[in-house]
């Protein structure tokens, strides 16, 4: 059985493993099972390879997790069989697994987080066959301050990554003209996530009214080809600019998170200047590894940009009072 680009450092599956393997990641003990488990069927890709990628990329991952309450989506047959989407803490979890409770929510019930901190938790999660990662836009500290807008470029029906493209720079373009610096990676099908890091003190209503505006006049620019219309029957032929992620416990797939598709993408990092000669193809579990160990990691001036939104708002004709006082950050 194939069993992928990364079993050398980390775990292997064999041709007979034991049900049950005990291992040892910087210190904790993990019992990991199942090993050759094939979670994306079509390209001999297994559990032990969704491990081994995990390990391979936790240096430039794990910042990007680090103090933010994650949700997981879990394929535990592969990518082929169905998945469930889970916010709770796993009974199963080990003690040395940080955890925060959500009680803010507005569900009635509090919601017990996971927060990933080290390798050993990434890998604990790949033996949960936990592809994809979705973490919040805040950290539990401050859990109602987004550090981060988004907007997420979605082609819909009729139209491609060349089309996300083209709306991607002029979303920067606009960005550009207020003074704002913008980051860009793939979504690991055909769009394209767009990210703004924020200063601290900004609320979840704040961000919204701002990527709404955005939004807005880019479909004033280019009618055409995007939209803000939800009713997927009516965005045909256009990108739907979607502003509504930015709410509150909303998350996107993170960066360097696996996609359940053929070919085992990965939704990565782009250079801008690298926008027009790469495909989402381009990026997937045997690929990225090699990326991040020439490249680094281009999404970490994400961590630190703190950018108010103030001034630009005002520009845009928004009172970002309307939506909330911005609350003092740490």
């Amino acid at each position: 059985m194939p069993t992928g680009p990364y079993t050398g450092g980390g775990v292997k599956a064999v041709q007979r493993p034991p049900a049950r393997q005990a291992v040892e990641v910087d210190g904790r003990r993990l019992v990991l099972s199942n090993l050759d488990k094939p979670l994306w069927p079509a390209d001999g890709y297994t559990k032990a390879d969704l491990i081994n990628y995990l390990l391979a990329v936790a240096p430039c991952l794990l910042p990007h997790l680090r103090g933010r309450p994650l949700v997981l989506t879990r394929y535990p047959h592969g990518v082929q069989a169905p998945s469930f989407y889970q916010k709770n803490t796993p009974s199963t979890a080990p003690a040395w697994l940080r955890t925060w409770e959500d009680t803010g929510g507005g569900s009635g019930r509090p919601i017990r987080y996971l927060l990933v901190e080290e390798r050993a938790a990434l890998a604990w999660l790949g033996n949960l066959a936990a592809i994809e990662l979705h973490p919040w836009y805040s950290r539990a500290d401050t859990p109602d301050q987004p550090d981060v807008a988004v907007v997420d470029l979605d082609p819909a029906e009729g139209t491609d990554f060349d089309d996300a493209r083209e709306v991607a720079l002029l979303l920067k373009r606009l960005l550009d003209d207020l003074g704002l610096v913008s980051h860009l990676k793939t979504s690991g099908a055909t769009g394209l996530h767009l990210y703004l890091p924020i200063a601290p003190g900004h609320t979840y209503p704040q961000v919204v009214a701002f990527t709404r505006r955005l939004a807005e006049l880019i479909v004033q620019v280019c009618p055409r080809k995007t939209t803000v219309t939800r009713a997927v029957s009516d965005r045909t032929g256009r990108v739907y600019l979607d502003y509504l992620q930015n709410g509150r416990g909303k998350t996107l797939a993170g960066v360097y998170c696996p996609r359940p598709l053929p070919g085992a993408p990965v939704s990565t990092p782009l250079g801008w200047d690298e926008l027009g000669r790469v495909q989402p193809r381009d990026f997937n579990l045997a690929t990225v590894p090699r990326r991040l160990g020439s490249l680094g990691d281009l999404f970490h001036p994400v961590l630190g940009g703190r950018q108010s939104l103030a001034g630009p708002a005002a520009e845009l004709g928004i009172n970002l009072a309307e939506y909330g006082k911005l609350m003092p950050g740490r």
